[in-house]
């Protein structure tokens, strides 16, 4: 955090030492994105002692809209893969869902120069569950597919809620960057406000609450 905020003055003191015009960043632009995901789930009682950052990807179409000089919005539609590895006995070994996201943030321009700019900025995402593996130290670390629902059917064979996760996802983005012009990179930190465990599963015991934890870096580029 304290690395964040003195980047943040250092931004800020550049702007100012520079005195630029802000007009070439005001023009709409549609971009292709791609990059590394460090994802991880938090839960409420910590049940999974030895959870473990996993190491995934996003990518997707960018784009974004000038409200000002000094504001746009930074929206599009990315497929973010999520979730976690873990070696608890007889638990949770992986998890890997990977969703389709909606991110809708209010950014903060920051110009250094003529060409180049910053910004930052932070904003709501929903997200929707499309297809995802899992593996469980029961099951040999088989992969298997997630299951998507609300609610554990009463007639399933699984573990009550082995596998299954909910499809809806929400929660807050923080992000910043740089624009080159054509090119741009781009940081942001998902932090997940929906429950994605089934009402119904019974499988993580007494610990229902599971809520993404994403950080993301990507390399775009502007049409």
């Amino acid at each position: 955090m304290k690395k964040i905020i003195l980047s943040a003055v250092a931004i800020f003191g550049m702007v100012a030492a520079n005195n630029v015009n802000a007009q070439h960043f005001s023009e709409a632009k549609i971009g292709i994105k791609g990059g590394v995901n460090v994802a991880n789930i938090t839960n409420a009682q910590e049940q999974l002692d030895d959870k473990k950052a996993l190491t995934t990807f996003n990518a997707g179409v960018v784009a974004v809209l000038p409200l000002s000089q000094t504001f746009e919005i930074r929206t599009g539609l990315d497929l973010q893969s999520k979730g976690l590895r873990s070696k608890e006995s007889g638990g949770i070994a992986r998890y890997n869902p990977m969703y389709l996201e909606l991110p809708v943030n209010l950014a903060f321009q920051l110009p250094i120069n003529e060409r180049v700019k910053a910004y930052v900025g932070a904003g709501p995402y929903a997200a929707v569950g499309l297809l995802g593996k899992y593996q469980t130290a029961n099951t040999s670390y088989d992969a298997k597919n997630i299951k998507w629902g609300n609610d554990v059917p009463g007639n399933s064979g699984d573990p009550k809620g082995e596998g299954y996760m909910k499809r809806f996802d929400a929660g807050a983005n923080i992000i910043a960057g740089l624009d080159f012009g054509k090119v741009g990179l781009h940081a942001q930190y998902g932090l997940g406000l929906a429950n994605t465990v089934p009402s119904n599963s019974s499988y993580f015991g007494e610990n229902k609450k599971f809520q993404h934890r994403v950080l993301g870096v990507s390399g775009i580029f502007y049409f």
